[in-house]
This record gives structure tokens, sequence and C-alpha cells, in this order.
């Protein structure tokens, strides 16, 4: 069924107006199909996936761009965009490269193909969206995607509207399309598509004051778009964990659970062949309202990691790190790595007891959720390994190192009482990707001092329109001192290898078998940094913020290192206003820059 007859049938409108567009090819793209082989083990040369690969390391073993000659490096080409329609935020994607080849999404429901050394454009393919949507009578934040997917013989996305689509990647020309939500149920894809195994899962985003339904992660066949399996994140009856909902009859039954959405890209352990991500906040977000205590575990899978077999959608394991009361959204980086074990974490807040050290543990790593605590877990079943604070924050005050269960700082839990105020500091990573090394072992996390909010109830009777039913009344400045706070973090020990007190944060960040840490901040310059010591070795000054995390990739022997400015999400913008900053940021609905750096000819 071709999209206007597929979107008649779902909306009952006539739409035959909306059919995509693509431009003629300007030259010919020789593509070779990915088979899953490819994609478990990217060549060096590409980028080919959210992270540059399944694990979500956001590294890159080349090594020609280095310590010793980075200082080098230069501009080798640049590309601008169309400004973002209104109600974007702006660019949060990587682009994809394969084969010499660069795909990329753009803020206004474009997609185009380059050629990754000139940046040439090749082939754009244009998406137009019913016109409640780009109007904002949905609410719905347009244009929301992280990047694509390259599948076999097809570049697979997602519009805002609900649909998930494949491309001819030589030509632009769409192969096919599915319907996988009606935009008007206020659901809506949020990061970018990963597929395994001929499955591909979107990552959802549903928001409590547009979205009446249930989230889930849902599965889609890379043939054909088809519905393959669906996973609500809220535990449904027959779940064991239903219970941690209340006993029955529930306050809060499935149908009237909100958020809890996946909106992040989820790593993918290919042993084993699961989706490893984590889910956001519940609303409303007091446990008293929804009739349990708050206690480990609560509410789930609110405030977890969770692993899905990628064939059924069956549940492998869960891991609670806190019942959310904040809007602590816990979807960030999951990043799988094998790794020695001898933790001795400064300030810690919980070790396992039986820890071999001389035993290699498969891991899952990274800092979560927006208090940019950093975990580490055993991917094999979900147990609790040791975890540690980076930024300041003043809500979790331990996990028992046997169990995983958390304890809550007194002072921060929200209770059931319309007077009651609580100063949350928490506020201390966003979006932008944080990087694990492994020449060093270490995992690189872009944190921050946010300022703390004085948080208040709204309500006892808790509304889809209230949806977290929670209201800052104040701000005040963190205890740090300082905001920018990006930190080296040992895997193996959980020690910090450097970290920097810094003015302005660094934000999304790569590192490179160079040795080297790229990273952008708030005011304009774009950094490569010694992964060893943290001293800058380079810098330049781009034409905006940059927030999302850099690629980098080779053509003919050279290698490249692209970054996109302005900045792509809302801290930036939070940041430069709380600084003084006047810098443009994507979230003022400017076009962005790809810029695009390499190394003289000579010193290739």
């Amino acid at each position: 069924m071709n999209r206007a007859l597929q979107l008649s049938a779902l909306t009952g409108l006539t739409v035959m107006a909306l059919l995509p567009a693509y431009s003629q090819v300007s030259r010919s793209i020789n593509f070779q199909a990915l088979t899953q082989d490819i994609l478990n083990n990217p060549a060096p040369q590409d980028w080919l996936m959210w992270r540059g690969g399944y694990s979500n390391w956001g590294y890159s073993p080349l090594d020609q761009i280095n310590r010793e000659n980075v200082d080098q490096l230069s501009l080798a080409w640049s590309w601008a965009f169309a400004p973002a329609a209104p109600g974007s935020n702006g660019m949060q994607v990587e682009p994809t490269v394969y084969d010499g080849i660069m795909y990329i999404r753009h803020s206004n429901e474009n997609y185009s193909a380059h050629d990754a050394a000139t940046g040439d454009q090749i082939w754009q393919y244009s998406r137009p969206l019913a016109g409640a949507i780009t109007q904002g009578d949905t609410r719905l934040t347009v244009h929301r995607g992280r990047g694509v997917f390259l599948y076999e013989d097809k570049l697979i996305s997602h519009a805002t509207d609900g649909m998930l689509f494949a491309l001819n990647p030589a030509t632009g020309r769409l192969l096919w399309e599915s319907a996988m939500v009606d935009y008007r149920s206020g659901q809506q894809p949020s990061g970018a598509p990963v597929a395994f195994g001929g499955v591909v899962v979107v990552p959802y985003n549903c928001t409590a004051w547009t979205a009446a339904d249930p989230c889930h992660l849902s599965a889609y066949s890379t043939d054909d778009g088809a519905l393959l399996w669906r996973w609500f994140t809220s535990p449904t009856p027959d779940d064991p964990m239903h219970r941690t909902w209340g006993d029955d009859p529930q306050i809060y039954p499935l149908q009237q659970r909100r958020n809890m959405s996946p909106w992040m890209t989820p790593a993918v352990d290919t042993e084993r062949g699961v989706f490893i991500f984590g889910i956001g906040s519940s609303a409303p977000q007091q446990p008293e309202l929804a009739g349990t205590n708050g206690e480990w575990p609560d509410r789930l899978y609110q405030g977890s990691t969770v692993a899905l077999d990628h064939r059924t959608g069956k549940l492998v394991w869960w891991a609670q790190h806190h019942s959310d009361m904040w809007n602590d959204d816990a979807v960030y980086d999951r990043i799988l790595v094998d790794s020695p074990l001898d933790p001795d974490p400064p300030q810690s807040l919980g070790v396992n007891p039986n820890i071999d050290p001389t035993q290699t543990r498969e891991l899952v790593i990274g800092s979560f959720a927006k208090d940019a605590i950093f975990y580490v877990y055993d991917r094999t079943d979900g147990s609790f390994v040791y975890a540690r604070p980076t930024a300041y924050q003043n809500i979790i005050a331990g996990y028992d190192g046997t169990t995983g269960a958390y304890t809550i700082e007194p002072q921060a839990i929200m209770t059931a009482d319309v007077n009651h105020e609580a100063t949350i500091c928490r506020e201390n990573r966003q979006i932008p990707q944080g990087a694990y090394s492994p020449l060093t072992n270490a995992y690189y996390v872009p944190a921050f001092n946010g300022p703390c909010s004085v948080m208040k109830l709204n309500s006892i009777e808790p509304s889809i329109d209230t949806g977290y039913n929670t209201s800052y009344i104040a701000t005040v400045p963190s205890p740090a001192g300082h905001l920018g706070q990006p930190e080296a973090i040992d895997v193996t020990t959980g020690k910090t290898l450097w970290r920097l007190e810094r003015e302005t944060p660094l934000y999304g960040m790569l590192t490179t078998g160079g040795g080297l840490l790229f990273a952008g901040d708030t005011n304009r310059r774009f950094h490569a940094i010694d992964q060893w010591t943290g001293e800058t070795l380079w810098q330049t000054i781009l034409n905006g913020a940059t927030d999302m995390a850099p690629i980098t990739f080779a053509v003919d022997g050279r290698q490249y290192v692209a970054v996109l400015a302005p900045s792509g999400t809302q801290a930036a913008a939070q940041h430069a206003g709380q600084l003084g900053l006047r810098v443009a940021t994507g979230v003022g609905n400017v076009g962005h820059t790809l810029f695009v750096f390499s190394l003289p000819m000579a010193l290739e």
C-alpha cells in the first residue's frame, strides 16, 4: 500500500498531496549490501550507526589524526542545512558513513547522501508532513530523529507522523513504508533506529500530556516494516512485576500509566541477541499517589535498564536505578564493554562484595540518567557491580551491593503533600553522548553541575494535563561552584583518570585510536583532548554552541572528523543563557552546518 493510501486508511484523510519527493541523483553510488557480519564488525573507515557500533562506544580505531599531529587539523569541507522547522529543537543526529558516502537526516524531514570526501550532494529525499503536525496542533516535537540505519540494501528511518520507511541508499528512492502509530495518539518515534537480525527497533517518546496510551518499544521487519513485537515499558497484568504498581485494584492500572519512554537508541549485545536500553520517568511521579512506597523495585520499569530478546521482545533482565520523582530520565549511554574489575571508586554509592579481580566481566556501563551517576552492571543478567557519582547530586544515597536496591536521600522524597518543597540537584547531563576508549579502558562523561531545582507537587489528583504533577518553583546554584565537569573514569577501578572544572561544559564525545577525545562546548569551541591527561591539544571556533557528538571516518586513506553546529539540544541553550554567552543554538530554529576537518595532505 502506498503512503497516501496508508495514511488515508489510518486517519480517514485525503493526503495525496503528501507523497514524498526525491531529487535527481547527481552521480551513481555503487552500494554494496551490508551483511550482519559487517554491521557486527564495522570497518575502521566507516561510521555505520549511532555511536559507531552496536556497543555504543563512540570510538573509532582510526589513528591517522593523533596526539602528535592534531594541531595541524584544518577544515576540509562544510555543508549548510536549512533551518529547522518551527517546533523542532534542531539537529540531534550523528551522520552515517559507509564506503565513502555520508547519509544524514536533516531537521526538516529531509534526507541526503553526500560524497564524504568533498560534501558534494548525491541525492536528497523529502517527506512532507500533515499541517496539523507542522502547525503545532498535535504538540509533537517536530522532526525529532537522531539518525538513520543502513541494513542490507536499505536506509531505514522514521518520520514525525509515525511512519517507518526504507530508501534505496544508492538513489534515495522510497522502497517501502509502514505506519507504526497514528500520530494523533501523541506518541512519536524519537531516537535513531537500530537493526539486528532482521529486526529494527524504534525508540519512542510518549509524553504524558500528549500520549494517552501506554508507551512501548516496538520492533519491525527490516524487509517491509511489518510489526513483529511490542513490549510495553510498564508491566502488563501477566508480568510478575505488575505488583510493583501496588496491589489490585491498582490506582494506576496499565492503561492509565503515562510516560516511561524508551526514547534513546538501544545498544545491542550481538552475542546474546538482546537490545539493552533505558526507560524514562513515569507520570505521575509520586509513589504515594500511585499506591506504592517508593522502595526498590518501584513502579517498573521506569528508572531502569532492561534487556529484550531481539526475536521475541521477551524480557531477559532488568535493573532499576531509582524511583524517579524528579524527571531524572534514565535513558542515556548504555555502553557494552568487557573488563576486569577491582572497584575502589571515590564517594562510592555501592560495590558488589562478590567480585573476582582476576575475572574479565561482560558489562554494561555509563551515566544512565540526568544525575550523571556512573554505573556498572553485569550484562549477562543485569546484576549490580558498582556505582559512583560524577557531578554533584543529592537524590541517591546508595545501593545495596548484593541486590542493587537503591536508597533515596530522605530530603529528596516527593511526598503526597502539596505544601512540601524539596531542593533537587540532578541536572548533570542530558542527551549529548559520552564515550568509551579501549586505549585507556575509560568512560568519558560529559557531566556538568546544573542549577538545583526547588520542586513541589501540583495536585494530589494528577491528570494527563498535569503530566509529571510537579513544578519547579525556583532554582538555586549548585554547591559545586562550576558548571562544566567532564570526567574520565577507569572502568576497572571506578577511579578518576582526570576531571576538568570548566566554565563551559563539554558535550557529545568521540574517542579515537589516535589517543584523542573530540568534543565541543557552549562557547563555540571544538576541542581535541588527550585521552590520558585531559589536556586540550587543539581547538577551533565554530558558528555556534556544539553539543552532539562528532564522528570520524576515512575515505581513500584520509581520516576526517565531522561535527555539527549550532547545538541541537535545549541544554546548550540553557547553559548559554546561564553563562551570559551570545552564541547561536539550535533552539532558535537557525540553520546548522556540518564542519569536516582533516590533516594537510603532506601529513597523512
